[in-house]
């Protein structure tokens, strides 16, 4: 997956427009309207194996934070492949008032249906329906510390490896230091683990990704029904849509956690990784639970914690 750049020389808008996890999307560019808010977005999807896209653009500010929500065209769910695909951003209505630099990511992905995929609520991310490294939804799977893509399977409770901060290159690094070493990019105001260093991505490839925080924070407080549950024998919760989306549901298995050589907490306690830092050097977000409650929350980086793909952005 090549990353195509195209400038944009744009009234107050300097635009450079790129693909993330994008795949065959090309000869992304873009163009301000003279006199006017309205910027032109154009790109190709070059695909022949048939059937419809979900097109997403994310606008990261290089001077300024950007949340774009105001797309028009051929952007959403259906975008048959093609030339010359056209969306419109009203950048008045998202960002009145200011200039300066922005950048555009294009993701165009087809729903992979190999793990599962299900949508729990409008607009959201279709979630797989195991865990990285799973055989099924009750499987516990792999267990990565946070930035790791190799992952870590235990014999029993005991690892082959030592979870710690001397064997985690992100323990201990600033957001910024982060940055500059290529662990984090910006994507549409927050920082989220590189492609390269995300461990559903490289594991799985295509569309597939870690959660951002805030689609774990939606998942456990707006949007879904927990329940307490045991599968096959394994203790976890059965997460269900709500409304349209109620026969919709994934199962997260208490897998525990790596500390050190030991596999902690199995069977009674979850710990999952998102893709975003925490503000505290040593830490990341990520979803916690147990029995008697599920909430968000920051971990040290330096745990092995399972990860749960999603693909598509939230719209």
């Amino acid at each position: 997956m090549g990353m195509k750049r195209m400038l944009a020389v744009l009234a107050t808008v300097a635009a450079v427009a790129w693909t993330g996890l994008a795949e065959n999307v090309t000869n992304v560019r873009g163009m301000q309207r003279e006199k006017s808010n309205l910027v032109d977005i154009y790109y190709d999807i070059e695909a022949t194996d048939g059937g419809t896209y979900t097109v997403a653009v994310q606008l990261e500010g290089r001077t300024n934070e950007v949340t774009a929500a105001t797309f028009s065209g051929d952007v959403g769910e259906g975008i048959a492949p093609g030339r010359n695909r056209h969306i419109l951003w009203n950048a008045g209505a998202d960002w009145p008032g200011k200039k300066g630099d922005v950048r555009a990511i294009v993701t165009a992905t087809k729903k992979d249906d190999k793990h599962g995929g299900v949508q729990l609520w409008e607009g959201g991310p279709y979630w797989a329906d195991r865990n990285v490294g799973a055989s099924s939804p009750e499987d516990y799977g792999l267990y990565f510390w946070w930035g790791d893509t190799v992952g870590y399977r235990p014999s029993g409770t005991t690892f082959g490896f030592s979870f710690g901060s001397g064997n985690t290159p992100t323990y201990n690094k600033s957001i910024a230091t982060l940055q500059s070493e290529g662990w984090i990019v910006s994507q549409n105001g927050t920082y989220v683990l590189a492609p390269s260093h995300d461990a559903a991505h490289v594991q799985w490839g295509g569309a597939w990704r870690m959660p951002t925080y805030q689609e774990l924070y939606d998942l456990c407080y707006n949007k879904c029904d927990w329940a307490w549950t045991s599968v096959n024998g394994v203790n976890g919760y059965v997460v269900r849509g709500r409304g349209a989306y109620a026969s919709n549901s994934i199962f997260l298995p208490c897998a525990g956690r790596g500390d050190g050589t030991s596999l902690s907490f199995s069977g009674s306690f979850g710990d999952y990784w998102s893709s975003v830092p925490y503000s505290v050097d040593y830490d990341a977000y990520g979803l916690y639970f147990d029995s008697s409650y599920h909430s968000t929350g920051s971990s040290g980086r330096s745990f092995g914690q399972s990860v749960r793909p999603v693909q598509g952005f939230a719209q």
